[in-house]
């Protein structure tokens, strides 16, 4: 996304979103890391020795969220999702650029309402006290994660929806200009 066109002031805002989720992003790596080696641990300990690590799932549980949704932005990022251009690649290219902006500015509507309401669900959670069965950790901090995560994913979405924007209005106004 280095080849963005957007207006200056947004510019450097962008680029602190961009380092904000590229941390994240790596965060998200070290966590994946540490539940592997905890998984692979457990796993050696209960065929060698007939010892468990408790709270084991309850851990793996906890550290995927925060893969999940430590990382979501920085794919997006990255075009990582999956996009189907069965027929989209057969369009001109004002009609794929007014598609991917309505595309790009849907998605940041969806992702800015599963962040409020994940968000609305974590401060319930801690009201409400809930912990971990096994180990009981606070389980809010996972969900306030989770909805970080996807209100970054929000902003990268509005990013490329200017973006999309952008391109998307390029013909009309060159034609404009033109005439």
């Amino acid at each position: 996304m280095s080849d963005l066109r957007l207006p200056e002031p947004l510019k450097k805002v962008h680029k602190g979103l961009l380092c904000l989720v590229e941390m994240l992003d790596r965060i998200s790596w070290v966590v994946l890391f540490l539940m592997m080696v905890m998984t692979m641990v457990d796993v050696m300990l209960r065929k060698f020795t007939n010892v468990t690590i408790i709270g084991c799932g309850e851990m793996t549980e906890m550290m995927m969220a925060i893969v999940v949704f430590c990382s979501l932005a920085q794919c997006q990022v990255d075009d990582g999702h999956i996009k189907i251009d069965l027929i989209m690649g057969r369009a001109q290219p004002k009609v794929q650029a007014l598609v991917d902006t309505l595309t790009q500015f849907l998605c940041f509507v969806l992702f800015c309402l599963v962040a409020w309401s994940t968000f609305k669900h974590g401060i319930e959670i801690r009201q409400w006290q809930e912990v971990s069965i096994d180990l009981a950790i606070p389980l809010y901090p996972f969900v306030f994660i989770a909805a970080f995560g996807s209100a970054m994913l929000a902003l990268i979405l509005l990013t490329k929806t200017i973006t999309s924007l952008s391109e998307a209005m390029k013909p009309w106004i060159r034609s404009g200009l033109e005439s």
